[in-house]
Order: C-alpha cells, then structure tokens, then sequence
C-alpha cells in the first residue's frame, strides 16, 4: 500500500458556488511540483482518485493535466467524462494526431482546457476544440481580455491566481465565467492510499490481449488472482458504466463490459502508475523496437514464432525497468520455455537474435556479420529492417506499452 499526495484546488463559478477542482500531484505534504514526469503525475492521480475509491460522486469535476504521450495512449478515456476536465499542458503540440485525438475526446463528451496563451501559439488554428481557456491575474490584468472574452461567447473563461476581492470584481465584469485561487481557499494537500497491481499481473493482461483478445476466461482468471487488479477493472467498469441501475459486480461481467480497447487503456495507465516513466521511457523505446523488428524478420528458421519474437523483444529490458532479476520475472510470467530460455540467458534461436538486437545497438558490426550468417539471414536487409522497426516504434499496440 502507498500513499499518493495531491494538491486540491477548488474552482467557483460566478455565483461563487463550488464547480468542481483541480488536482494536481505532489510528492509530500508541502505543496510543490515534483520531480516525476508529468505522464507518470497523471496516470497516479487518476489510479489514487478514481480507481481507488471506486468513482467519484456524480456532481463532482476534476481538472486534470495530460501530456502528449497521455493523451495519444486515451488514458482520459480511462475515466467518465461528466467528471474530467481535459487540460492540456503548455508542452502539448498541435500535431495532426493530437489534434485528433482532442477532436474524438470531443466527440465522446469530454471537455478541453488550455492556457490563454494558446490563442498566439501554434494552437490558434485550433481553439475551437477548447473549451475552457484559464487565464492567470498573475500575468494579465482582466480587462486586457475583456474584447477577447466578448469574442469567444460560445467558451468559458477561468481566472487563475484570484486573490483579492478586487481582482475577482474585476474578472467578473469582464466576463470571467470561473474563478480559482488564494482568496476563495489555498490548495488542499490530500493523501490517498493506493494499492497498486502486481507488474506481473498487469503484463500476464498484456499477454494474454496480444496472443488472444477474446480468451475472456483466461483474462477474468489472471484479474481474480490480484485484488488490487480485480478491484480497479471492476470500479473502472462501474464508472464508465452508462446507468447505475446495473452495477458491475463480478470480474467476468467487467472484462466483458470493458472490452479489450478499455481494458488495454487500463493497464497501460496502471503500468504507467507504477513505473517511473521517465526513468523507462528509452528502455521501453530500445524494448518496443526490439519487438517490432523480431516480428518483422522473414525466417525460415524452423520453431520461429513472429509473435513470441515480439513478446521475447517487448520484454527484453524489463529486469532493467523492475530493478529485479530476469529469472525472478519470467518464473512468474506464462511464457514457453524458449522464450524463457532467451529472456534469461540468451539460449535458443530467440537468444540468438536478442543478440543481434544488442550488436546492431552497440554498432558492433562483426557481431552483426557472425549472427546473420548463423540464422542465414542478409546483414543489409536486416539493418533496412531494423530502422523501420525504430521508426514505427510509436505504432506498437498499447498495450505492450510496458
């Protein structure tokens, strides 16, 4: 058990009647930026407020930050939308894909914050997909937007950093729609205690999605066997449920419910809650790439399986990721034993070209010449291969996003 620390700050409309709040991760109980990535931030306030405590109530809204990785991986579709507010980080850009997903969350009733400075970045051909622009008093006085407020009637506007009366008067008159800051309440520090899933279980899920995405049996088996995971399906299935007068009560009924789509988001953001993104992000490139490359490879080496190649690349790195032995991890992981023999000692055909993968790395070109001649493969081919293997690494399914 662990517990999460989170700023709270709540957000009032003009009525001054509380909207809703903005959470924000911290570290401890002093109320300052951590030092985690904002991918990894996102993915534990949503596991502590959400997941943890089985929904929140119907009347409640959370602002929350994503990133661009958060954001392409549809961690916001992890969590219903009468209760989340999409804000987009200031390092967030404007890409065709970003751009698309913000459209679809649109579309599924999610609304989209953003700072008033995207109005003169490379987000001011895009503000109709905004839908709340926050304004900070710290930077601007209210009746410098008071044009732009009139221009933009169809958006909300809120004011950050409200912290005396006249500011607010201010704000208000100038069309502020909410407000949030020192003069109606400091930021709250809230602990929570989260439980976080066995890693093991989460990539047994992986498996399982990517080998047989309609064994509904075998995925309800692994969920049962960890209470963390089986409580968290089943809360995420209550709180994307629809109605309420059908409450999701079993593990079977939640995986059927989720689907695989839901059910790949779901694990994805609980990975992410308990790895520490940033420090893994290379690794699980160099992991990913490895995978795509192994199942690109034309062999016609006998016992060679494209997909157990993906699975023996996917998870090449993880004694590095889980600080924990490779044995320790795949004595626990439903795996062939050639794929365990790669994994732990290199042995076996998957060994042979997880030693390529390592050589075309470490540009150690004799290595590259003495396995391609021993798996008779072409060492120029296998190098094309290998740079379109890097260059749609972003493309890999995510749920091997471990």
């Amino acid at each position: 058990m662990a517990e999460v620390f989170f700023s709270c700050q709540p957000i009032f409309d003009n009525d001054l009647q509380h909207w809703g709040s903005e959470l924000l991760f911290r570290e401890g109980l002093e109320n300052k930026f951590p030092s985690i990535d904002e991918d990894t931030a996102t993915s534990r306030i949503l596991s502590a407020n959400f997941l943890a405590c089985g929904g929140k109530p119907d009347n409640t809204r959370y602002i929350v930050s994503f990133g661009e990785s958060s954001l392409m991986d549809e961690i916001p579709l992890s969590m219903p939308p009468q209760h989340l507010i999409i804000a987009v980080t200031d390092e967030c850009l404007p890409t065709q894909e970003i751009v698309s997903k913000l459209r679809t969350y649109r579309t599924e009733g999610y609304r989209v914050l953003m700072d008033g400075k995207a109005m003169a970045n490379e987000w001011r051909n895009h503000l109709e997909l905004v839908d709340i622009f926050s304004i900070s008093m710290e930077r601007s006085k209210p009746s410098e937007w008071e044009d732009v407020v009139s221009q933009y009637s169809q958006q909300v506007f809120l004011a950050r950093k409200v912290e005396k009366q006249d500011e607010l008067a201010a704000a208000q008159n100038c069309g502020f729609a909410l407000f949030q800051g020192y003069f109606f309440e400091k930021p709250q520090i809230k602990r929570s205690e989260d439980i976080a899933p066995s890693v093991m279980s989460l990539l047994d899920v992986c498996i399982i999605i990517n080998r047989n995405p309609d064994d509904i049996d075998t995925l309800t088996k692994i969920i049962s066997k960890d209470v963390s995971l089986l409580y968290k399906v089943v809360a995420s299935a209550n709180i994307l449920a629809k109605t309420k007068t059908n409450k999701i009560s079993n593990p079977r009924q939640a995986v059927v419910y989720l689907g695989v789509q839901a059910l790949r988001r779901l694990v994805s953001l609980l990975i992410m809650t308990n790895l520490n993104h940033q420090h893994a992000h290379q690794l699980q490139s160099a992991s990913l790439t490895r995978a795509t490359f192994l199942s690109m490879l034309d062999t016609s080496i006998r016992d060679f399986d494209k997909d157990e190649a993906f699975i023996v690349g996917a998870f090449s790195m993880l004694d590095v990721m889980l600080s924990k032995p490779m044995e320790d991890i795949v004595g626990e992981l439903d795996l062939s034993s050639d794929v365990k023999r790669a994994l732990i000692s290199k042995e076996g055909v998957y060994g042979q070209f997880l030693s390529l993968c390592h050589d075309i790395e470490h540009a150690n070109w004799n290595g590259l010449v003495h396995w391609c001649n021993q798996l008779k493969l072409n060492d120029k081919a296998v190098l094309k291969e290998y740079e379109q293997a890097r260059s749609s690494t972003a493309d890999i399914t995510s749920s091997m996003q471990v």
